[in-house]
């Protein structure tokens, strides 16, 4: 595993002139709500998935209607994954491999010009030691669980009796029935990064890294965390954009394609993470999306796990004139 063939992972860099909302409140993400293994239903409806304004991959727009399903409120934590590896004995295909990736702001006084100056590949990171080495998950019993490739979130899902969300399942979850917007979510709303990156962390938002889940603003689904703290995986192929695939691209028998990557198997990731700014990734949006190796992990990436099959909430006996879904 080499460092260049990660960076078209998490390079990230923005292209769009995306503003920033008001920013000049007290700090957020004090107050976190623990929601255990508990689990929210998002009801059938109509999506648009894409946004024609976003980045190219994107593009273009469609409608599609999603049916019922069941999903976490946050993300999977080290808790809920501790006790799947207490259970089965599973050893990460991160472990395995022996190293994963990081990141570290620069040091007072650089001016960071690539993002191989602030991703770094680390011996000895995996998700009990998700910065490394030298660190652990005590006092993190509620963080995301982070340091998991692709096969390491299916394993969890598939130990609950669940299963991965589409790319159109996290999107319909993640805009929660509103219009999306390409404004950074305040500091309320979401983990995100505040000032300018890498070089100048705010923290507005409360925490300069991930933060425990359930510590921002549901959205109108009664959701967490959908944007932002952690890129969570999906089981969607990644395609450069919503259009059909270009022919004789890619490597023979891989469905996906990232021209970034195209030997790579690349799976879609959604939500952005906390190191998300207007001037660099950009990507908080329930739209936004992007290709990653599902061999390789990260420090902010996580997953969530949704339940498609299991019968949806009892509907009222009698429909109230005048009332809609969301």
């Amino acid at each position: 595993m080499i460092i260049r063939r990660l960076l078209p992972i998490i390079s990230l860099v923005a292209l769009l002139p995306l503003t920033t909302a008001a920013l000049d409140r007290p700090a957020y993400g004090s107050l976190c709500e623990r929601g255990g293994d508990q689990a929210i239903w998002v009801p059938a409806g109509e999506a648009l998935i894409g946004d024609d304004r976003g980045y190219p991959e994107e593009r273009p727009a469609y409608r599609v209607r999603v049916p019922g399903f069941w999903i976490d409120r946050h993300e999977v934590t080290n808790a809920q994954y501790a006790r799947f590896v207490a259970a089965t004995g599973y050893v990460t295909q991160v472990e395995r491999q022996g190293e994963s990736v990081i990141f570290r702001p620069p040091g007072p006084g650089e001016r960071p010009v690539e993002p191989s100056q602030w991703w770094h590949i680390v011996k000895g990171a995996d998700w009990r030691h998700p910065e490394g080495p030298g660190s652990d998950l005590a006092g993190r019993d509620d963080y995301p669980v982070v340091q998991l490739s692709y096969a390491d979130a299916l394993a969890y899902a598939r130990w609950a009796g669940r299963s991965l969300p589409s790319e159109e399942q996290f999107e319909r979850a993640a805009g929660g029935g509103q219009p999306d917007t390409l404004t950074q979510p305040g500091p309320d709303a979401a983990n995100s990064w505040q000032g300018e990156f890498p070089v100048r962390n705010d923290a507005v938002d409360g925490h300069k890294g991930l933060a425990p889940v359930g510590c921002y603003k549901p959205n109108a689904f009664g959701l967490q965390d959908m944007i932002g703290n952690a890129w969570e995986w999906t089981k969607s192929w990644y395609l450069p954009g919503h259009g059909p695939m270009v022919s004789n691209e890619g490597a023979p028998g891989n469905p996906s394609f990232d021209p970034a990557q195209p030997d790579a198997r690349t799976r879609v990731i959604k939500g952005g993470s906390f190191l998300c700014a207007p001037n660099y990734c950009a990507r908080y949006r329930p739209a936004a999306r992007h290709a990653q190796d599902e061999l390789y992990a990260a420090s902010h990436l996580g997953f969530r796990t949704i339940d498609s099959a299991r019968a949806g909430p009892a509907q009222p006996a009698v429909p109230q004139a005048g009332r809609h879904g969301i």
